[in-house]
């Protein structure tokens, strides 16, 4: 996460051709340099990605393709507290969930992320729904630390060192 795309070594390894897939730090989703805008097409590579130490793929019909990936593929777009007990993020491909504070990490360049779909996938908060969930937080002068309080549980806003 940061700047670094997120294909590993990809492009360094002999033989292999550069992705004709790319995903922009936007979250648009271009093949072979023309943005993909069929939802039909972009739900089934939602459906179809994966994640492994190379990098972003799709998997269809047995045929793997990986992508090249400018940051993540899932951006939180949104961000709800519901009844002062959690937050619902909403995500580029249409989904919501429940956001698990647990992976919510914000980088040096105070870039927040957190893991979403089952913690698969790194996902970029957009700046107003990190706010939506920023507006929760709360200080402690001790420490000074902030952090979010929800069902008696305390969650520290960490900040890679």
């Amino acid at each position: 996460m940061g700047n670094e795309t997120a294909m590993g070594n990809y492009e360094e390894k002999a033989g292999m051709k550069r992705p004709s897939i790319r995903v922009d730090r936007d979250g648009l989703w271009y093949f072979q340099g023309r943005e993909i805008i069929r939802k039909d097409i972009l739900s089934l590579f939602y459906d179809s990605l994966h994640l492994d130490e190379e990098g972003y793929y799709i998997e269809i019909n047995g045929e793997r393709e990986y992508l090249e990936v400018e940051d993540t593929v899932f951006l939180v777009q949104g961000a709800e507290l519901v009844r002062e007990e959690a937050f619902l993020i909403r995500l580029n491909d249409g989904t919501q969930e429940q956001l698990d504070l647990d992976t919510l990490r914000i980088t040096k360049e105070n870039v927040p992320y957190c893991l979403v779909k089952e913690g698969r996938f790194p996902a970029r908060f957009l700046r107003l729904p990190f706010y939506q969930v920023a507006q929760h937080a709360q200080h402690d002068e001790d420490t000074d630390e902030y952090f979010l309080l929800l069902n008696g549980r305390k969650y520290p806003l960490q900040r890679a060192s």
